[in-house]
């Protein structure tokens, strides 16, 4: 059986980290790993989307539309760019704190409101919240918000039954980052991990 997790974001996110993370997390518990990636001008704040599908019988690098099981969602409305990958019933863990693109700092358009963007989730999936950023600063740094939304799919994963242990996750973390930032990002994965707010 196979397992697709889907992770949207914006460049400079550490979208593609993550994926890695995750998909490093899966060779450790013995799975064949495909990994894929799309991005548009991801050092410009673009949309970037990573695929992990790991199990016995996954081939393809990128999750057919309507199958995935979990989003991590980076970002709030990258995460309704790409809810066509979800399949029912499936699982989104997000990111509450938006990236507002140019077109709404200058007026053109309109960020829509946290509360209509798990209301447009939740017609499909079963959602988690987490400030990932406020709760990154908690930690000691910002930039270990892609640590924390890590630590949260740790906890999300064991109920959407993705065998990916959390030690292993964790591990896998430890082994991208420098020596420095360990303990940072050991806060930021255990925070994740106890403030996620699973909608189930």
């Amino acid at each position: 059986m196979g397992h697709n997790i889907v992770i949207s974001g914006v460049g400079g996110q550490g979208v593609l980290v993550a994926s890695q993370i995750i998909a490093n997390s899966a060779i450790k518990e013995g799975m064949k790993v495909r990994v894929g990636e799309t991005h548009g001008m991801a050092q410009r704040g673009g949309s970037v989307i990573a695929h992990v599908r790991f199990g016995d019988d996954v081939y393809g690098s990128i999750t057919p539309l309507g199958e995935g099981d979990v989003m991590l969602g980076f970002e709030p409305v990258e995460s309704l760019r790409f809810l066509d990958y979800m399949r029912k019933g499936g699982y989104a863990i997000l990111n509450t704190h938006p990236v507002i693109p140019v077109s709404v700092s200058v007026g053109k358009a309109r960020y829509p409101n946290i509360e209509e963007i798990v209301e447009a989730l939740e017609r499909k999936l079963s959602v988690s919240t987490i400030d990932a950023t406020s709760i990154a600063i908690e930690a000691g740094n910002k930039i270990a918000s892609n640590t924390v939304l890590i630590g949260a799919f740790a906890k999300i994963a064991l109920q959407a039954n993705i065998p990916l242990r959390k030690e292993v996750l964790l591990e896998a973390v430890e082994e991208r980052i420098p020596q420095k930032y360990i303990e940072l990002n050991r806060k930021a994965f255990e925070l994740g991990y106890n403030k996620v707010i699973s909608g189930l």
